[in-house]
């Protein structure tokens, strides 16, 4: 796997270390994504009223 990280940095042509150090950064975001996923909390919804117009209204979700 090792190699085959240093030919696609020679192909791309980039120094070696920048490629693992976006690979670190990579696996990093991985595991803090794992952790701590991200959940939405609030909600909108567009409709018109009587007269046409936009209206958006916000609702929070409760877990």
């Amino acid at each position: 796997m090792l190699k085959g990280i240093m030919e696609f940095a020679y192909l791309l042509e980039v120094d070696l270390f920048w490629m693992f150090l976006i690979l670190a950064l990579l696996l990093l975001l991985g595991i803090v994504k794992c952790l701590y996923p991200w959940q939405p909390k609030w909600k909108s919804k567009k409709t018109k009223d009587k007269s046409g117009n936009e209206v958006t209204i916000y609702y929070r979700i409760e877990e």
